[in-house]
């Protein structure tokens, strides 16, 4: 028997919404735009729904539900689709470089050595396609991120920068015409994860879109960092935010929020970083993506003792398609950028941390989640021979991380002055790196996953 409109959305609260397995991808107020909008919450932006269904509302509520990577993603199925071979910790991948920009405006005002934004601009100039669908910080609200059109070199410019806020990017799958495109997106893995269902799935909207580029993926926090960040610089809540920048100035940025009061509050990249363990989000904990697997090109800051001593912004740059490789050759034989070859094993190098988190951790912690009766994400991979002393150390993580978001925690946390906390917390994150670092690298290069098809999941995305 089919499900009805009203049951498909009980299944999202029951199996995705409510057990905290919602991704905040947007895919599913995108689909059903009058009926389902996003809503933010203490746990990050939640669909919830508008107005009735009707009959009308089942076949893309289906689609949505079929699509949804808070209920996993078959990777395997979806590379096979791309007709692409992934490697266990990098994805597929065509070529390996680090590299920039070859414009050093863009290279400076960009997060990453500005090479997305830099790719983007050759799409448009080149005609390959007509706008480019980008995450703009302030675009309606200083202190939000909004999904937009980027048309021009201009625009896209303007949405420039890494946002660590959560922001459910699909919503503007509404706004697409399916003839308007050829369009490119960039967006975090769970995003681009639920993109590529869509495009198996046939949506038209999904398959205007040519070309799916993103960064890689570690952490990300919730809305409430940005405000529990000023009231420990003794800023009310009723001040509003003027401006605000995630990496702004050189290579690898600060954060730096203006007021309408006049006042700047700057905090080093690696010093703002103590909030993660406060309003980390949800949804970087519980995907195995850390380098953006599914996408044409995947771009990372390159952590090298070498490239941070040279400052001025360097990437990894990874384009996983032959087209998108032959793009990249031909930009950089025109000077738009600069990318010289690595091994596969240098790029691995300089993510084993995070690599690690995603790639073991993620499958540590779903596992306990299973263990208390709680629904997970299903994916068809796992990671193989996890050993006692890494599932210790994802223990202390996970102590931390359930601290954190205590009230009295975080109450705690915006009392203390940033010239205290934030060196204090470099210096325990480094501390703990070190710590851990043997447990967290052993083995990661050879990591082993073992794979379990999810034939009907594909069947349900594509209907074959």
């Amino acid at each position: 028997m089919t499900a009805t409109a009203d049951q498909l959305w009980e299944q999202f609260h029951t199996q995705v919404i409510k057990p905290g397995n919602c991704l905040h991808c947007g895919a599913c107020a995108g689909l059903l735009p009058k009926k389902v909008r996003f809503v933010e919450t203490p746990r990050g932006p939640l669909p919830e729904q508008t107005t009735a269904f009707t009959q009308s509302d089942t076949t893309p509520l289906r689609q949505a539900w079929a699509v949804c990577p808070g209920r996993g993603v078959p990777y395997s199925s979806l590379f096979k689709h791309l007709k692409r071979s992934p490697h266990p910790l990098l994805g597929p991948y065509r070529d390996i470089y680090v590299g920039h920009s070859g414009n050093k405006t863009i290279r400076k005002k960009g997060a990453s050595g500005g090479t997305l934004s830099t790719v983007l601009i050759h799409l448009l100039e080149t005609k390959r396609i007509k706008a480019a669908i980008v995450l703009q910080q302030g675009l309606q609200q200083p202190e939000l991120a909004t999904p937009t059109l980027a048309r021009s070199a201009k625009e896209v410019l303007a949405a420039s920068q890494s946002v660590y806020a959560v922001t459910p990017m699909l919503t503007i799958l509404a706004d697409l015409d399916p003839k308007g495109g050829p369009y490119a997106f960039v967006g975090l893995p769970e995003q681009v994860a639920a993109l590529r269902m869509l495009q198996a799935a046939g949506n038209k909207r999904a398959l205007a879109i040519k070309y799916i580029l993103g960064p890689y993926t570690g952490t990300n926090m919730y809305h409430g960092a940005v405000r529990a960040f000023l009231r420990g610089q003794g800023v009310a809540n009723d001040v509003a935010i003027k401006r605000l920048q995630w990496r702004a100035g050189d290579w690898p940025g600060h954060l730096q929020i203006d007021t309408k009061d006049g006042q700047t509050f700057k905090a080093e990249k690696f010093y703002y970083n103590y909030l993660i363990p406060f309003f980390i989000s949800r949804n970087c904990q519980i995907i195995p993506d850390f380098a953006n697997e599914l996408t044409d090109l995947s771009v990372g800051d390159a952590w090298a003792p070498t490239y941070e001593r040279q400052g001025g912004g360097h990437a990894v740059i990874v384009p996983r398609s032959s087209e998108m490789a032959n793009v990249i050759e031909e930009m950089a034989a025109q000077g738009k950028l600069t990318l010289d070859p690595v091994s596969l094993e240098k790029a691995l190098s300089m993510h084993g941390h995070m690599l690690d988190f995603k790639k073991r951790g993620t499958f540590i912690r779903l596992n306990w989640q299973a263990k208390l009766g709680k629904p997970v994400p299903q994916y068809d991979y796992y990671a193989r021979h996890i050993g006692l002393a890494r599932v210790m150390v994802e223990g202390v993580l996970a102590l931390i991380f359930t601290i954190g978001r205590q009230p009295w925690a975080r109450w705690l946390i915006t009392h203390l002055p940033l010239g205290v906390v934030g060196p204090a917390f470099n210096y325990l994150r480094l501390a703990w790196k070190g710590l851990s670092k043997p447990t967290k690298r052993k083995g990661l290069t050879s990591l082993m996953l073992a794979h379990r098809p999810q034939p009907q999941r594909w069947q349900e995305i594509t209907g074959a």
